[in-house]
């Protein structure tokens, strides 16, 4: 598994979660609430969860070749503490 992390101009952070694994059959049954491959022990939330804190997310997995998953988020700074 590899990471990659940036941060634009703008204050967006893009992360990048890249594998070299089977691939998921079906990316649109995978992001359904509740859809899972691992048995009753997993909740089937993982794209789900990654989706409610990102502003946008983007999944491609070639049969064969992996998965890469791009998630993007516009941070906005912190105001200072009131004193």
């Amino acid at each position: 598994v590899t990471m990659r992390l940036r941060l634009f101009e703008d204050n967006t952070l893009e992360i990048q979660v890249k594998d070299k694994g089977v691939g998921i059959p079906d990316v649109e049954q995978a992001r359904q609430p509740m859809y899972t491959t691992g048995g009753t022990e997993r909740s089937g939330m993982g794209f789900t969860i990654m989706e409610s804190f990102m502003d946008r997310l983007v999944v491609r997995s070639p049969p064969g070749r992996g998965t890469t998953v791009v998630m993007k988020k516009k941070l906005s700074r912190r105001r200072p503490a009131a004193k």
